[in-house]
């Protein structure tokens, strides 16, 4: 999402299965299982990441902080990633079509949750479904 390519696992060295002594990689396990869904997800949807870029300034967050994130092939989708949950304003003013918008629980994965339709030529708000982490799927009406 924030244009990396890769992932690169530190778990810090003050914890009793720190990196330099850490023998039972079950302490990781929820980590491995958030890297299956997020694959899952990728592929079930067959989100084109390949042919997307960072749109971070579509929701307002032109310094790239970690607060949100935006991946987008302009016009068609756009996956707005919110870290703590709450709303953010998505920029289509670009766009003339109109667009789905989905929810996806990253903690859990799943189907997506279908949220409504938002149309292109304004800002439109995304607000996500609880406090948590969430992934909206914001994709061009077929």
């Amino acid at each position: 999402m924030a244009g990396g390519a890769g992932v690169e696992y530190y778990f810090g060295y003050a914890l009793p299965q720190n990196d330099l002594v850490c023998q039972d990689l079950r302490s990781r396990d929820q980590s491995w299982d958030y890297c299956r869904i997020a694959l899952d997800f990728f592929h079930k949807e067959k989100i084109p990441f390949h042919e997307m870029t960072n749109a971070n300034a579509l929701i307002g967050n032109k310094s790239n902080d970690n607060s949100r994130y935006c991946l987008a092939k302009p016009g068609e989708i756009y996956l707005v990633y919110l870290p703590n949950g709450g709303t953010c304003d998505l920029d289509l003013s670009e766009e003339q079509d109109g667009f789905t918008v989905s929810w996806f629980n990253p903690r859990t994965g799943g189907p997506l949750a279908t949220a409504g339709k938002i149309s292109g030529g304004k800002m439109e708000k995304l607000e996500a479904p609880a406090a948590n982490d969430w992934l909206a799927v914001v994709a061009k009406e077929k």
